[in-house]
């Protein structure tokens, strides 16, 4: 592959991906003029990642399912709210992590991941998901706390900068990078213990 068509292929994906922004953005407006079939396309764009995300968070299949409903009767009652500050796919993962969070207080949960879950396979995640079922690695990952493992779901699996996982979290972008940076320490202490080099 040469040069120029790197190049393009580069630019076809930042266009892509700025088109897809506004369009959602546009979405979101029609949602909050009482559009249901925005909402529609809405969800549908972002009913699987939203899922993996929470699922991965609380770790039961079916309160994640609940909790997507929650999450998008949120989103369909507050997206007149949405004032453009962030992208929409970070705000709605700040809603998300939001039920999360707020359900892992109510019930004192405090790991991620357990035998058996059987996460959506649809989207470009699902290789990461996949990945991170491994037992090796959600055994690591089950050390961490719940705030540690989400800055590394939002990083890793949803490709978020710091700048979008500060404002999904709730926090400085100085606090992602501490927790960022604590979470791969102890990921990788526990790895090496599990024999990973």
């Amino acid at each position: 592959m040469n040069l120029n068509a790197i190049i393009s292929d580069i630019m076809c994906r930042v266009m892509d991906k700025l088109s897809s922004s506004a369009s959602d953005v546009l979405l979101l407006r029609r949602i909050a003029g009482g559009d249901e079939l925005a909402f529609s396309e809405l969800y549908q764009r972002y009913h699987v990642p939203i899922f993996n995300y929470v699922l991965r968070l609380i770790r039961d299949p079916k309160e994640a399912e609940d909790l997507l409903q929650e999450i998008f009767l949120a989103v369909w009652r507050g997206a007149y709210r949405y004032r453009e500050q962030a992208q929409v796919k970070t705000w709605l993962y700040s809603i998300a992590h939001y039920q999360a969070v707020s359900w892992l207080r109510k019930r004192r949960l405090v790991t991620l991941f357990e035998d058996g879950v059987d996460l959506y396979s649809e989207g470009p995640e699902h290789i990461t998901a996949d990945i991170m079922q491994r037992d090796d690695v959600r055994k690591a990952l089950n050390c961490l706390s719940t705030k540690h493992r989400a800055v590394l779901e939002l990083a890793f699996v949803q490709g978020m900068a710091y700048k979008e996982i500060a404002q999904v979290v709730g926090c400085p972008v100085g606090t992602v990078k501490s927790r960022m940076c604590y979470a791969l320490r102890a990921l990788n202490g526990k790895l090496k213990k599990m024999g990973f080099t």
